[in-house]
């Protein structure tokens, strides 16, 4: 059996039989030494003669100071010291001093034998009147010193008392696991509301203006953005945000985010967003809109698919052409066409976009890694929604009609070419020739 002998697990390093002790031990061989500690005979080969390296520092320790003890006792012994109450011993000057015990002590027994001590110390010869008064204060403070701290009265601390400290092991015994979720929550209570219906959910609404939130922080996130306008300057990309550490590290040190995604290595600031993020690499979608039929991955993309589609719910105007935006990433995008901004930089064609997620798009032209293939043809592309696209191609369904002609199309994309081309050009000719 190849495991340890005292602790049993599977990586013993060191042999009993082969160790190998210094002086120090006495001479005596590790067998001896296990058996003086641990009264264990390890001297049958057929069982396991091998310890892990931790049993083996353990038995070291230990015999080290079992060691010890066993000369402090016999030296003890040796000396033959009576420590029981009333023993006597001597002082410096050969002057024997009786010890009473401290339950017999009372005012009266403690001034008569101060009495005799000071008429045994004065019939004494001694070098100086300083040597006296040490010896004499000594004596006196022998026998009150104990009487006196228990009847000192207990000094109370002004102020609250503090409350014990946390231990961080605490936080990690506080967590549970949602069962409709399965995601890993501090308060499990607060975290089932989200669960609930939309009648039964506790709704926080904002007291200077009429948005409602499902918790009390995504209120406080929306006053302090929205209306205090609190904001830090980031120095790395001339912007004005609300939490400049979390910026910081999200968009500029994403390399030191904590978690990290097994399929696309892209990493994350906390474990519920890599959580959502892994829904991108399975094809589950469980959340289906009653509208349309349209399914979701998340409650979070069905609800934004709701206000947006079905709600029509724009709540951002553009202040020149009074164009309405569902979000307000998507108005500063198109403030950007009526002030020609183009700040974001291609680095291979140097070549200006708009927005980041067009010079993304513009960048996969430079790379020839075509991951998205057809399962029809031989064609691949770089993106999914280019496949997409295509996949339309294979099949006989025109869904897009043109609003002029009825005409229908495949794509939306050629659709919109058609009217054009087909419809709205020959229109603003015809205007411009009256």
């Amino acid at each position: 059996m190849d495991v340890c002998r005292i602790c049993l697990s599977p990586d013993p390093v060191k042999d009993v039989l082969k160790i190998q002790t210094d002086k120090n031990m006495d001479n005596k061989s590790f067998i001896d030494i296990i058996m003086f500690c641990l009264d264990v005979q390890v001297s049958d080969t057929k069982i396991s003669t091998k310890i892990c390296l931790k049993c083996y520092r353990k038995i070291i320790s230990f015999h080290k100071f079992k060691t010890l003890a066993m000369k402090n006792d016999a030296y003890l012994r040796s000396q033959n010291c009576e420590l029981n109450n009333g023993a006597s011993y001597k002082v410096d000057n050969e002057i024997k001093v009786e010890i009473m015990s401290i339950s017999d002590i009372n005012e009266d027994n403690v001034k008569d034998e101060m009495e005799i001590k000071n008429e045994e110390f004065m019939s004494h010869d001694y070098q100086s009147d300083d040597e006296l008064l040490s010896v004499m204060k000594k004596i006196k403070y022998e026998f009150v010193e104990e009487e006196t701290k228990e009847n000192e009265p207990v000094k109370k601390k002004k102020g609250r008392p503090k409350k014990p400290k946390k231990d961080k092991s605490d936080n990690i015994e506080e967590k549970r696991v949602c069962d409709e979720c399965g995601l890993v929550v501090r308060n499990l209570k607060d975290h089932m509301q989200r669960h609930l219906p939309d009648t039964k959910r506790k709704r926080f609404p904002c007291n200077l203006c009429e948005k409602i939130f499902a918790s009390a922080s995504a209120k406080y996130k929306h006053v302090k953005r929205k209306h205090l306008g609190i904001k830090k300057h980031c120095k790395v990309c001339d912007k004005n945000v609300v939490n400049l550490k979390q910026h910081v590290l999200v968009m500029h040190n994403s390399e030191a985010l904590p978690y990290e995604c097994i399929a696309c290595k892209r990493r994350f600031i906390t474990k519920s967003r890599l959580e959502v993020h892994m829904l991108i690499h399975t094809k589950d979608r469980p959340h289906a809109c009653e509208q349309c039929g349209k399914r979701f991955r998340t409650k979070l993309t069905l609800s934004m698919h709701t206000r947006q589609v079905h709600d029509k719910e724009k709540t951002h105007l553009c202040q020149f052409c009074s164009k309405s935006f569902f979000k307000k990433h998507h108005l500063q995008i198109h403030l950007r066409s009526h002030t020609k901004e183009k700040p974001y930089g291609c680095k291979e064609c140097g070549k200006y976009f708009s927005s980041s997620t067009t010079l993304k798009n513009h960048a996969l032209i430079h790379s020839d890694v075509k991951t998205f293939n057809c399962t029809v043809c031989d064609m691949s592309f770089v993106r999914s929604g280019y496949l997409k696209a295509h996949m339309l191609s294979h099949t006989k369904e025109k869904r897009y009609a043109c609003q002029f002609c009825n005409v229908k199309f495949h794509r939306s994309d050629h659709r919109k070419r058609h009217e054009y081309t087909a419809h709205k050009r020959h229109l603003a000719i015809e205007t411009s020739d009256t």
